[in-house]
């Protein structure tokens, strides 16, 4: 819902990455949330450089109201709990998913946690680079899962009958179409192989 006009509201960062995510972090545009704010969308340029700024303060707003793992858990559960957080987000704010996947770098919400996540998983005997990927793929499975879900969502609200779909046989059953599709067996399948390459 656009604000009505009036006075406009005092302008901050923190109150336009607000109204951008109320405007559909995935589809705003800096004429939309001037007008959301009822200013005139160049005062915007004070605050933020331009749409891929904003974006990522939207972001950051986004990902800073989600409760996040700490590093004291085994490494299993934390690389569980990454996703979890991220699925979290996904669906408090439509959307996000695409966004992230789009923004032109990480938010440093996310950004500053990462370091410890990886840190705590090669502690627990895991090579650097193993440990690092262990802590981006549930985050990059979380946000692709859940852009992909979207986009069956659409077909099937387009094509009720799945048979009238395109469809391989294997994916045709309800794990694929529903809730969070494939998400869980893949993070099973890269938990296995992660477990095969501990080296403590």
């Amino acid at each position: 819902m656009e604000r009505k006009p009036g006075r406009p509201r005092a302008l901050t960062v923190d109150v336009i990455a607000q109204a951008a995510l109320d405007d559909g972090v995935d589809q705003f545009s800096m004429p939309s949330v001037a007008r959301r704010l009822g200013v005139a969308h160049s005062g915007l340029y004070r605050y933020v450089a331009d749409r891929d700024d904003l974006l990522i303060h939207a972001l950051d707003k986004a990902y800073l109201t989600t409760d996040w793992p700490g590093t004291d858990l085994g490494w299993e559960r934390l690389v569980r709990e990454i996703g979890e957080a991220i699925w979290r987000s996904c669906d408090t704010f439509p959307g996000l998913d695409r966004a992230t996947q789009l923004a032109p770098r990480p938010a440093p919400s996310v950004l500053g946690l990462m370091g410890a996540w990886v840190t705590a998983i090669e502690q627990q005997g895991f090579d650097p680079a193993d440990a690092a990927t262990a802590v981006e793929f549930p985050i990059a499975l979380a946000l692709d899962c859940s852009t992909q879900m979207g986009r069956l969502r659409r077909m099937q609200e387009a094509h009720p009958d799945r048979e009238q779909l395109p469809v391989i046989d294997a994916y045709d059953n309800d794990e694929v179409w529903t809730g969070r599709g494939l998400y869980g067996r893949k993070l099973d399948i890269f938990i296995a192989g992660l477990a095969t390459r501990r080296t403590a």
